[in-house]
């Protein structure tokens, strides 16, 4: 088994493949020391369902919950309203055990020309008072597995922002999440996280010592740098229950750079149809 499980990098698991899901974490002999989740569809995980079951029954879980207050639009065409998404927040802490520190809220992209400061404000106050402590930002890359991203951002209007842009955003949204009592961390950002003090943290997605802290059975989770993750990146190892071929992410996002999806994925029901 594992030590920590991650479900999924490559792809929404929870919003578009919650039953495999269920069925690969309920087949665990043993649960892992740490399991961590990621998705734009918390509703997936607080419906009555065999996903909400299997996640309940994990002691040490934790959700990755990506609101970036673009859900409908053309950047996120398949992904929830920001209004909706907050909503389940509640549910979603009470799942996890009523420690708002399990949900770990990725406003994530950044877009500086179409993200809102004043709906990270909003997110950042409803989402505090429902216990969550702790926000992720990144900004775009130029490079995937896929390759080069900026032919897939050009007809969107994006493209990946240069250091100082990355260190004015970034203030100022720290700014906004203390004010909220959130502590915000960034990803994969050395040079940024430099120009600005110290004053934000960079951020480990996968938090060992986070999930040491919370494990409810005293396990020490393993730490260390995971190498199949970037060279800036501070996660701790982890196993990836994602395939970019079998578990194909409908949401649409324009800034995708997973192989499981992006804006050219064939077309889909709303993933509550799954549960219809």
């Amino acid at each position: 088994m594992p030590a920590v499980v991650s479900a999924s990098r490559r792809t929404d698991l929870p919003g578009w493949h919650a039953d495999w899901l269920a069925g690969r974490l309920g087949r665990f002999r043993h649960p892992p020391d740490a399991l961590f989740l990621w998705t734009k569809h918390p509703a997936r995980l607080v419906e009555p369902s065999p996903l909400r079951s299997a996640v309940a029954a994990l002691p040490n879980a934790f959700v990755h919950l990506t609101i970036t207050g673009l859900g409908t639009s053309q950047f996120e065409p398949r992904a929830p309203a920001w209004e909706d998404a907050a909503a389940t927040v509640p549910d979603l802490v009470r799942l996890l055990g009523g420690d708002g520190r399990r949900v770990l809220w990725r406003f994530d992209p950044v877009l500086p020309a179409v993200s809102s400061r004043e709906t990270f404000v909003r997110l950042a106050e409803r989402l505090a008072r429902a216990g969550v402590r702790r926000c992720i930002v990144s900004f775009l890359s130029s490079l995937s597995l896929k390759g080069s991203l900026l032919p897939q951002y050009a007809p969107f209007g994006l493209a990946p922002s240069g250091i100082q842009e990355k260190v004015e955003w970034t203030g100022r949204l720290a700014e906004a999440a203390t004010a909220a009592g959130l502590e915000l961390r960034l990803c994969c950002q050395p040079k940024v996280v430099e120009r600005l003090g110290g004053t934000v943290a960079p951020a480990a997605c996968i938090d060992a010592e986070l999930a040491t802290t919370l494990h409810p059975l005293g396990v020490t989770v393993p730490e260390g740098h995971d190498p199949a993750q970037r060279r800036h990146c501070r996660c701790a190892p982890s196993t990836d229950l994602g395939d970019y071929a079998r578990h194909p992410c409908r949401t649409g996002c324009a800034y995708c750079y997973s192989k499981a999806g992006g804006p050219g994925v064939p077309d889909a029901p709303d993933p509550g149809a799954l549960f219809s």
